[in-house]
């Protein structure tokens, strides 16, 4: 198999895998476990599969940010309400995740800048 090929394969089954944690359409398409296994050991594929799940995650990230503000709404509306569990909890739910979300994408452009100042440090020696 060409690069051009391997690397064409690679996105397919990236964007096959687009849920990391959901492997159904996988097993779905016939593909036999030696054959994954194979896959995940690709570094090119390994890069597109990150750069599919990041992009999953950070979507579910933008529909919590959008989310944030009625949270809070629902929130305020419920400091007077006579039974607000039910929305106060699921609004607490949907601002600590919006919360995760920002801490994590902090992370990972710390771990990013790491990484290419890692990478310019071994590229010089």
């Amino acid at each position: 198999m060409t690069d051009a090929e391997t690397n064409k394969s690679n996105k397919s089954l990236a964007r096959t895998t687009r849920n990391a944690f959901d492997c159904r359409s996988i097993f779905q398409k016939r593909l036999i476990t030696r054959t994954i296994y194979r896959y995940l050991r690709d570094k090119s594929f390994q890069k597109d599969f990150r750069d599919t799940r990041r992009a999953t995650v950070d979507n579910a990230d933008s529909a919590l940010q959008q989310a944030t503000c009625e949270a809070v709404d629902t929130l305020k509306r419920n400091m007077s309400c006579e039974n607000p569990q039910a929305e106060i909890r699921s609004a607490q739910i949907i601002l600590d995740m919006a919360f995760k979300g920002i801490e994590m994408a902090d992370i990972l452009g710390r771990l990013e800048t790491l990484e290419n100042a890692n990478t310019k440090q071994t590229q010089q020696t």
